[in-house]
């Protein structure tokens, strides 16, 4: 046991791994097993130990605790790999010591992460209680190195552990629970639908794009489509950004510490609409000019509105006729700096029933067609119309 905290404190490239949790607690168990310590102290430390890691995995897994902590851990080596994405020739100058020194820690902590409650009983020679924890033996070299491999597809961190995100505060946060729709749940669009997943392809292959409005009738599926085509390219390193309308003075930051990492970012912004006066406007269309020029590479913005021109047209606008055609052209300006602009229309009569028959099937709903249509129609009529978002409210009613 004391070979093994000497290894412990040997770590140096992965060294932020040991100073967090779980091997800081083991460490501190380990201590306490040595010369000065009493068995209550031993105890004491271990019972710590394993509730900081039923903490961390409520499946007691001490090597996956410790793979979590690798993933999170921004080391000099995964620093010198996304360095070297953009300076290939990093590869060809990089110090075979270092190469050399991430191997052999991944094999040590491979060693660490092996050791269950077994292999420390057996050491702490006492009869009473102590809990018990597990290792799936996660071979850390193979799987770390495979990681450094995919970085442009599985990104690291908290960009391995997620796909959604969200800014808060200026904070770009995971999205534990995202909305699960798929393109297979939206029906009746797809036109619309397919030149947003063409553009989406496009920009993840590194072709031309452009960043889209999706406009129109609220309910329409404008969201749904924006989350469903991002999620069509999760595997080949498509992260969502929502960014809320609150949040848009940190927009050009936000795409600052997106453009240093290696994976592709679809920046979201969901129902967008101005007021004439309002200071966001002139950053926005900044910020969508800076891709015009060629200013970013890895993000591409994709926002929804009810409005085609996002911008409030007031009653005083309308009324003096000297500023109407300046009126005109600044709410037409910043849609017109999307490069691709989609219209998204309420549906018809059968659309929207050929919309909730398509999800009625879908879901299993088994109704006579008659009392199906009738009842949809009632629903909608209810509910302020037709519309792609009733027809799903109504077959979840169901």
């Amino acid at each position: 046991m004391s070979e093994l905290l000497r290894e412990i404190g040997s770590i140096a490239l992965f060294r932020g791994v040991r100073d967090k949790e779980p091997l800081k607690s083991l460490s501190e168990f380990l201590l306490k097993m040595g010369p000065g310590y009493s068995m209550e102290d031993m105890i004491d430390s271990y019972g710590n130990f394993c509730s900081v890691l039923y903490e961390l995995r409520p499946d007691c897994d001490l090597s996956a605790a410790i793979w979590d902590a690798l993933v999170d851990d921004m080391n000099p080596y995964l620093r010198f790999r996304i360095d070297s994405l953009t300076d290939p020739e990093q590869v060809t100058r990089a110090s075979t010591l270092l190469n050399l020194t991430a191997e052999r820690e991944l094999d040590l902590l491979t060693r660490i992460g092996n050791y269950t409650s077994y292999d420390f009983k057996n050491e702490m020679i006492y009869d009473g209680y102590l809990p018990d924890f597990r290792s799936s033996h996660i071979d850390f070299k193979k799987r770390y190195m495979n990681m450094m491999d995919h970085l442009t597809s599985k990104g690291y961190g908290i960009y391995a552990k997620y796909d959604f995100f969200m800014i808060r505060g200026g904070e770009l946060v995971p999205v534990t629970h995202p909305d699960p729709i798929s393109v297979d749940d939206l029906y009746c669009y797809e036109l619309q639908r397919n030149k947003v997943i063409d553009n989406t392809s496009a920009f993840c292959d590194g072709k031309a794009f452009s960043d889209v409005l999706l406009y129109g009738d609220a309910g329409t599926g404008k969201s749904s489509t924006v989350k469903s085509a991002a999620r069509l390219f999760f595997d080949k390193g498509v992260r969502l950004v929502q960014v809320p309308k609150s949040e848009l003075e940190t927009l050009q930051d936000t795409i600052d510490l997106l453009s240093e990492v290696p994976l592709k970012f679809i920046i979201f912004i969901d129902d967008i609409s101005f007021e004439a006066d309002d200071d966001r406007i002139s950053g926005l269309k900044s910020v969508i000019e800076g891709a015009a020029a060629g200013g970013r590479k890895n993000v591409v913005i994709y926002a929804t509105s009810n409005r085609r021109h996002m911008i409030k047209e007031t009653f005083s606008s309308r009324q003096n006729e000297m500023h109407v055609t300046d009126t005109i052209a600044e709410q037409m300006s910043l849609s017109e700096r999307f490069g691709l602009r989609i219209l998204y229309e309420k549906p018809n009569k059968e659309t929207y029933l050929t919309i909730v028959r398509n999800l009625a099937k879908a879901r299993g709903v088994k109704l006579p067609e008659e009392q199906l249509v009738a009842s949809a129609e009632q629903f909608a009529i209810r509910g302020g119309g037709r519309s792609a978002r009733i027809a799903r409210q109504f077959v979840e009613s169901l």
